[in-house]
């Protein structure tokens, strides 16, 4: 039910004339919805609870999220100018 409606909305977008949008929304799965949704909680709330909503059998795998986030902070942080005082 959900891809069709990410499906049904990415036609939607083409139709208007946004292919770059309907490409990138193409691109979205379940799945991706979900990761997507579960690094943000990992910031917001408890780890056991996100664990337990999530289905997961432990918090460790919610580490799996947060390295992710870290990962991802790290690299755009790399390109991050210094500018003098």
């Amino acid at each position: 039910m959900i891809q069709g409606c990410f499906d049904e909305a990415a036609d939607k977008l083409e139709q208007d004339g946004y292919k770059h949008e309907s490409n990138l929304l193409r691109a979205a799965t379940v799945h991706w919805l979900r990761h997507t949704g579960i690094s943000d909680d990992v910031k917001h709330r408890p780890r056991e609870h996100v664990s337990g909503d999530g289905g997961h059998s432990s918090g460790a795998i919610n580490d799996r999220y947060i390295d992710i986030e870290l990962a991802a902070r790290a690299k755009l942080a790399r390109n991050k100018k210094i500018e003098k005082a």
